[in-house]
């Protein structure tokens, strides 16, 4: 991968972009008026574009660039303002001053959505294992802007880390997060938003493992939770009770502990 900038770029933007190369350890490129197309066919690489308001990434597979947006969480929460149910929350059983880890962060719907609803007392660690998701993400939280009262300070809560979940959930002592959450790649194809569509040429497809599982549970105080495809056989194998959702193509499990 390569870090570039938008076109005609200011100082500042420049100046950012030579730091995200190297915070990313790769090579910084002058853009010199190229499309994003001439590019990837002088480089031959995933291209990094450093913009005015966003970071934007550029594969040689997919026409539509990778940028942090908070996708469903803006909608959910507002029916949480209003009353409505989320079935996250419920799966998850949240509560004010709860704290969740998420160990499949993606875009961070789900712990944006969690962070609002554990509130200021509460806490959110997200894991993501592809260290440009990551760091896409960590970056966009601090500027994304949403009509939502006190929405910077429900995404700044979140604490994002570039780390294999089996690998954290090894460090960490028992009984020591109310809530552990995954949310792997499904194993069946579903009616998917934009978002997700372009973050699944860049996922890490590990399976969940039972190692992980097991770990999971240990390091849980309340519940562990899985979101899946309503077919998936990972419910039964490890042990979740299914919570069916006659009309989603995917859905959430809960281990009570």
């Amino acid at each position: 991968m390569i870090v570039t900038t938008c076109l005609r770029p200011d100082n500042s933007i420049i100046d950012r972009a030579i730091g995200v190369a190297k915070d990313l350890d790769t090579t910084f490129e002058k853009r010199n008026d190229l499309s994003i197309a001439e590019m990837h066919n002088v480089f031959n690489s995933p291209i990094l574009v450093v913009g005015k308001k966003r970071l934007e990434l550029f594969t040689q597979h997919s026409n539509e660039p990778f940028f942090f947006h908070p996708n469903s969480a803006v909608f959910r929460i507002r029916r949480l303002l209003n009353g409505e149910h989320d079935p996250f929350c419920d799966a998850c059983s949240l509560e004010e001053g709860d704290s969740l880890l998420d160990c499949t962060l993606g875009l961070a719907s789900d712990s944006i959505v969690a962070s609002f609803r554990v509130g200021e007392k509460g806490r959110v660690i997200g894991l993501e294992k592809n260290k440009t998701i990551a760091y896409i993400v960590k970056e966009g939280i601090k500027t994304d802007q949403q009509n939502i009262e006190n929405w910077n300070e429900i995404l700044n809560r979140i604490e994002v880390n570039h780390v294999d979940h089996l690998a954290f959930l090894k460090k960490q002592k028992d009984n020591s997060i109310d809530v552990i959450y995954f949310d792997p790649m499904f194993q069946e194809e579903i009616n998917e938003s934009n978002g997700i569509k372009k973050i699944k040429p860049l996922a890490e497809y590990d399976s969940i493992l039972e190692e992980t599982i097991e770990e999971a549970k240990r390091v849980a105080s309340k519940k562990v939770v899985l979101k899946d495809h309503f077919r998936s056989d990972r419910f039964k194998k490890y042990g979740f009770h299914q919570l069916i959702r006659k009309s989603a193509q995917f859905h959430f499990g809960y281990i009570e502990l």
